[in-house]
């Protein structure tokens, strides 16, 4: 029996005969069998191999002794972290004897790196790993639809996370709309139920925004939103994601992925929607200020009519003001056909004065004078009649402009009399203003008895 953790092993054989190497090995592995159990064994990990068959080959050792150690493959896909050498590990197995080469082995059913436990370690090196992959850069993420029309849900069933965002999502927005994909989010198999929801709302491809998460609990219980699996799930998704993971303080590998993070499904729902009666109070407080900016721009509008209507002048006075210059054209250039023509009497005055020649040449001086004011005549009659039709054109361009043509089309022009301008609009004229219409043909008195704007 084993005393002090020593095992009492005998050895000895008949006196006469020998035993086998395979009897010795098997007596060897019968008294390990009896008197050693399972036992915690702490050491440093060497020339870790993972075989074909999914079994795990390493050496333990510390600083004076080593043994090999086989995890089989059953074993190794529990475990949540992945073997390196140089790493300090707690194995959990039993020594036992491999036969064919008579070589003590542990055979380990469990492992733990020692100090951190194996969920954080497998979160570390995960995390690590889709990092440098470039799964949580952030120049990929997405924004989130600032009002979705369609939100999609991956939850469990019946959980209080579910029932929160439903409440909140109806409570903000009445009519949006929720397509919700069941998925177990706790326990064996979770992590492929929720990579497998994500996948088919994409497929169903109605949501335009995807909430993935459950409420509160360890770390063991929120593990499958720090699998791989779920991870490639929401990168791979073409609708933006939004995790919702129960744990405020904490990050889970999914929160990393995904487009947002919300610290519980109560703040995500709060997120994903803006509430109703905030938007219909934002958009009643625009309307208000719209509506003073558009007061105000028409205000000024009114007051740059009227400073025009003040400045601009009566139509009869400015054809008026073109038959005067017209007139005194006229006068100017009457004085300047007199002036030239009694210029060359004073100079035939002259010559006549100072001719000493005899009766021809006298004729002569009479003949080319008379041809002289024939042409200064000639010359300007042509002049005035140029001048007169420049002056009919003119006349004729401000007949056209003359209000008096649109009164002959059945336009009338009404003024004011209250301050003798013409009416423009409308709002110009108050009630009982004595008003003139002024017609083709005559005037009309009337009086302000109503107006329309």
């Amino acid at each position: 029996a084993p005393m002090a953790g020593q095992l009492n092993l005998s050895l000895r054989g008949h006196r006469t005969g020998l035993i086998t190497v395979s009897d010795l090995v098997r007596m060897v592995r019968d008294t390990l069998d009896a008197g050693l159990g399972e036992s915690w064994v702490v050491g440093e990990i060497s020339n870790a191999r993972l075989a074909p068959s999914n079994h795990l080959y390493f050496t333990l050792k510390d600083s004076r002794s080593a043994i090999n150690v086989v995890m089989f493959k059953s074993a190794f896909q529990r475990m949540r972290f992945k073997v390196a050498d140089g790493m300090e590990v707690i194995v959990r197995g039993r020594v036992q004897i491999f036969e064919q080469r008579g070589a003590l082995q542990l055979y380990a059913e469990e492992m733990e790196p020692r100090g951190v436990g194996a969920l954080q370690v497998a979160f570390e090196q995960l995390k690590r790993r889709l990092e440098v992959e470039g799964l949580f850069d952030r120049a990929r993420k997405r924004a989130i639809p600032f009002l979705p029309r369609r939100i999609g849900i991956v939850t469990a069933r019946g959980g209080a996370g579910l029932r929160d965002m439903l409440r909140i999502l109806f409570d903000r927005f009445p009519s949006v709309q929720v397509i919700f994909r069941p998925a177990k989010v706790q326990g064996d198999g979770s992590a492929n139920e929720i990579a497998d929801a994500i996948a088919d709302l994409n497929r169903d491809g109605r949501a335009e925004v995807l909430i993935v998460g459950r409420g509160g609990g360890s770390l063991e219980d929120l593990w499958a939103f720090n699998e791989e699996v779920v991870a490639r799930a929401i990168f791979r998704s073409l609708i933006p994601v939004i995790s919702a993971v129960g744990h405020e303080v904490d990050y889970t590998i999914a929160d990393f992925v995904a487009d947002l993070r919300a610290p519980t499904p109560t703040a995500a729902a709060q997120m994903v929607v803006p509430s109703l009666a905030e938007l219909k109070d934002r958009v009643e407080s625009i309307g208000a200020s719209l509506a003073s900016v558009m007061d105000r721009e028409l205000s000024g509008y009114r007051e740059s009519v009227d400073d025009l209507a003040s400045r601009i002048r009566h139509p009869g006075s400015i054809v008026a003001d073109a038959r005067d210059r017209v007139a005194g054209l006229e006068a100017e250039l009457g004085d300047a056909v007199s002036s030239r023509i009694e210029e060359g009497r004073r100079r035939a005055r002259e010559l006549r004065l100072r001719l000493r020649t005899p009766d021809v040449t006298v004729r002569d001086l009479r003949i080319r004078t008379a041809r002289l004011r024939n042409n200064l005549v000639h010359g300007a009659a042509t002049a005035l009649q140029a001048k007169r039709g420049q002056l009919g054109a003119t006349a004729g361009r401000l007949d056209a402009l003359s209000p008096l043509k649109v009164l002959d089309r059945g336009y009338a022009v009404v003024i004011n009399k209250r301050d003798s301008r013409a009416v423009l609009d409308a709002a110009t004229v108050k009630f009982d203003d004595d008003l003139e219409i002024r017609l083709a043909k005559g005037r009309l008195s009337a009086r302000a008895t109503g107006r329309s704007l």
